[in-house]
């Protein structure tokens, strides 16, 4: 089985039926998509630029279409030919934030510390994304970033229905900030973790970029999120040194220069298909770009892996995934310094075809990332949850008898997957959650075999 019946374009729907079936045999290599938890603060730190910034293998995903149009709104210039974007922020005039286009995917929440520093002023609406843990509803809170751009002397005002702050005069000032202050201590390691230890760094390394004077980052978030940004605000004349728990920013005191940024392949893309060929026991070939870059973002991750016994061959541009002759259960940590929440639900798909039961444990988002269980467990998965803990006991899916319901990003990718497996059509509803986090993502299943039909919710 193999092809798909596309009566519309898959990326406009929020329904599925889906089927697996066998690639064809000239199946060539899937194709990893630009990072997007690396694209969103990148494309905000342009606007710190006094030239265009370049960047090439970005994602075709709602993030990159809703911060283009944020900064077009704001009068800036945006240009998209397939996988490159071209970022002209010199006719920035505006900083208040469209409520339209911030409300539906998180990213806009990174432009809040750049046009505060480019324009003196920013003002927001809420800013959206997935329903996931303490965050039901889907409003991501900014009073992290509020208690952040205060260290660098702004005046702030973070509530639930927006966000504005004020610069002081003569612009952000260097300060010294330390991440712990906006992180939760793991118990068994005593390393950092949370909800808003990443968000709170980037935030801080973008508010340094221009502020005038030196900026010390203490125990930032440790992930290929933070230190590509790095790289990026680096490539544009940003003076920054890097060193065990911390990070120095000199911060440039005016706009940044140009840049050419390369965005490597994204971390959770990979993993979701070495869940994919795991699952389905099939192997499969991924085209990369910046193979060292994901090797290194994803090194808890390929410890888990490695310790299940999935074999890996990585080449220059391509990493090759091998079927396990026995996958052994292995106990996952989801949590800032261990593997990304994000994968967590991607493992616990993996693990149902374990030799035991396995836990996987999230430290990330307070309440659990676990919306994926319920449908999994339709599926016939045998899951047990409590709190924070996700037991895994080795289950073989079946056909769902009702429809499977995803309510974030990786709950509709984990639930796509498994459906996969059942060799029957499947109908699955919010998958539209996809559209934040992969590239075509229907065509590339449909490339291994899969049969994709999208419809309307009715």
């Amino acid at each position: 089985m193999s092809g798909s019946t596309l009566m519309r374009n898959p990326a406009d729907t929020d329904v599925w039926t889906v089927c697996g079936g066998s690639p064809a045999a000239d199946a060539g290599p899937v194709r990893a998509d630009g990072f997007k938890h690396l694209l969103v603060p990148s494309l905000a730190a342009a606007c710190l630029a006094g030239a265009p910034w370049e960047f090439t293998n970005v994602p075709d995903i709602a993030d990159r279409h809703a911060l283009g149009g944020i900064v077009s709104a704001l009068g800036g210039r945006v240009e998209h030919d397939g996988d490159r974007m071209t970022v002209d922020p010199r006719g920035l005039t505006g900083h208040e934030i469209p409520a339209a286009l911030s409300q539906g995917v998180h990213g806009g929440m990174y432009l809040l510390p750049t046009l505060l520093a480019a324009r003196g002023r920013v003002v927001s609406g809420t800013h959206g994304g997935c329903s996931i843990g303490d965050g039901a509803g889907g409003a991501r809170p900014t009073g992290h970033v509020a208690r952040v751009l205060e260290a660098f002397g702004a005046t702030c005002e973070a509530t639930a229905d927006g966000f504005s702050a004020r610069a002081p005069r003569g612009g952000l000032r260097g300060a010294t900030l330390d991440m712990a202050d906006f992180a939760d201590v793991e118990p068994a390691t005593g390393t950092l973790t949370g909800p808003y230890y990443s968000g709170a760094t980037k935030t801080a390394l973008l508010a340094a970029a221009t502020a005038t004077g030196t900026t010390e980052i203490r125990n930032p978030y440790p992930k290929l999120d933070v230190y590509g940004l790095v790289r990026v605000l680096a490539e544009a004349g940003v003076a920054v040194e890097t060193a065990p728990g911390r990070i120095v920013v000199e911060g440039a005191g005016g706009p940044l220069g140009a840049a050419r940024v390369t965005v490597p392949s994204d971390l959770m893309e990979v993993v979701t298909f070495v869940a994919l060929a795991v699952h389905l026991r099939r192997p499969l070939e991924l085209a990369l770009d910046g193979v060292e870059e994901v090797r290194a973002g994803l090194a808890p991750e390929l410890r888990y892996l490695d310790a299940m016994g999935v074999p890996l061959e990585w080449g220059p541009s391509s990493l090759r995934i091998g079927e396990p002759a026995r996958l052994r259960a292995t106990d996952v940590l989801a949590a800032s310094h261990f593997a990304y929440s994000d994968a967590q639900p991607l493992f616990a798909l993996m693990l149902l075809g374990a030799d035991a039961p396995a836990t996987l444990t999230d430290l990330v988002w307070h309440g659990g990332r676990f919306g994926y269980a319920e449908g999994l467990r339709a599926l016939g998965a045998r899951l047990e949850l409590s709190g924070n803990r996700l037991t895994t006991t080795p289950s073989r899916l079946r056909p769902a008898a009702t429809d499977l319901v995803a309510g974030d990003l990786r709950a509709a990718a984990t639930l796509v997957l498994a459906a996969l497996g059942t060799g029957v059509p499947q109908r699955l509803v919010g998958v539209g959650h996809l559209r934040r986090g992969y590239q075509d993502l229907a065509a590339k299943l449909t490339s291994l075999g899969a049969t994709i039909t999208p419809e309307d919710a009715s």
